[in-house]
């Protein structure tokens, strides 16, 4: 199966080599743990903050996800079922309550993965040495 970003992005797996966790607790939901990223990749040594105050570009990106996870459910339930603004309200802050830990580490993840390119030579490599 051929994996890259999207997959780095959505399974929280290092952008270069796709192996390495990012996270110490792959949970999203443990809140206490949330943001505590591994220094760098287990298997490829692709350190995951090259600078200091790196991720404060994955707030933009992380209000772009949270409008998109907002705005589609809003404007169906407006314009297909007419509902009311104290309905779409509710069903905002709903998503946007539930969906934050998800949204807060798809952020970083987006932001990592546009600086850090996948490298599918490399990771061909390790998942062989692994074997």
């Amino acid at each position: 199966m051929k994996k890259g970003p999207l997959y780095s992005i959505f399974a929280s797996k290092c952008p270069k080599c796709n192996l390495g966790d990012l996270y110490v607790d792959n949970n999203p939901f443990h809140l206490r743990k949330l943001g505590d990223m591994h220094k760098n990749c287990s298997c490829c040594g692709q350190v995951y903050e090259p600078e200091t105050g790196f991720y404060y570009g994955a707030m933009y990106v992380s209000y772009g996800v949270s409008i998109l996870l907002m705005f589609i459910p809003a404007a169906i339930l407006y314009f297909g079922f007419n509902a009311q603004f104290p309905t779409l309200l509710a069903t905002v802050l709903g998503i946007y309550v539930l969906s934050f830990p998800l949204v807060f580490r798809w952020s970083r993840n987006i932001w990592l993965n546009i600086f850090v390119r996948f490298d599918p030579e490399l990771k061909q490599k390790l998942s062989s040495h692994a074997v």
